[in-house]
């Protein structure tokens, strides 16, 4: 029991701190007015792109042009997903989520080194639990988030149809798991370059700067040594066409690289966050 104890005690701090992300965006101003800037925009994206595509799409011909478009690109079964609505929500979120996530992600431990208050942090629990139960909340609120945005989308295909088929619902949950795996290294990415700077402003600038560096750096090397163009294969957000040439659970087949690439910006992250001073 007491080897056991230790661990335990990490599960316990990590759920801990991951609660209080939760709380802090339903307990704070700040947090209410994050979730009020969400209900507005996904209010517009439902009524207007989301609602008007999906009324387009259920069109034969339109279906028909828009097979042959994403047929050339690669992306077959794109429209194969049970109801239009879906189908919009899903390009929708996996283009623009990734970019929002830098934004909304962005400050998991700087603000707190800028303030002061990491020091006072320490005392009560452990860099690897503050680092690693941020992330983990900051994954919770958005996967809430990405959750509460489905069920309209649900309930706007409901109001068109009067019902929902249970391929409906699982096709939800598929999309919900896919953008939970889509976000995760953004995520991780963020943690780690808030753990580099003291505020959420330079933690953004960091990460798009940085990525746009090191995909020039790739580009300029592969002109030259034509080999090196696999290595685009492994930047974050290079499985998202795979992800929509498929439909249906065939769409995590491709759940490996972001998931490894997670793993690398977090085992990142954590050894800065230990060598930093607070």
């Amino acid at each position: 029991m007491a080897a056991t104890a230790p661990g335990l005690g990490q599960v316990r701090n990590l759920w801990l701190i991951s609660r209080f992300e939760l709380n802090r965006l339903f307990a704070s101003p700040r947090g209410w007015f994050a979730l009020s800037a969400f209900v507005i925009i996904w209010y517009c994206l439902l009524r207007y792109p989301i609602f008007e595509a999906s009324a387009q799409i259920q069109d034969p011909e339109v279906q028909r042009i828009l097979g042959g478009m994403f047929g050339m690109a690669g992306m077959y079964n794109i429209l194969n997903w049970p109801l239009p609505e879906l189908t919009a929500y899903w390009v929708m979120c996996v283009v623009l989520l990734p970019i929002c996530t830098l934004f909304f992600a962005a400050d998991q431990t700087s603000s707190d080194r800028s303030r002061g208050t990491l020091r006072f942090l320490m005392l009560r629990t452990s860099r690897d639990s503050l680092f690693f139960g941020r992330f983990l909340g900051q994954m919770l609120i958005q996967t809430i988030l990405m959750s509460l945005s489905i069920l309209a989308t649900l309930a706007m295909a409901w109001w068109r149809l009067g019902t929902l088929s249970a391929g409906a619902i699982e096709a939800a949950l598929i999309m919900v798991i896919n953008l939970m795996i889509i976000i995760a290294p953004y995520t991780a990415l963020m943690a780690m370059c808030s753990a580099l700077v003291k505020s959420s402003r330079m933690a953004i600038s960091l990460a798009v700067v940085g990525s746009g560096v090191v995909l020039g750096l790739v580009g300029w090397a592969a002109w030259y040594l034509p080999p090196l163009r696999e290595l685009m294969a492994y930047v974050p957000g290079a499985q998202i066409p795979q992800v929509l040439s498929q439909a249906g659970w065939s769409t995590l087949q491709y759940s490996g690289l972001p998931l490894v690439q997670t793993a690398v910006f977090l085992l990142i992250g954590r050894q800065i966050m230990q060598g930093k001073s607070l």
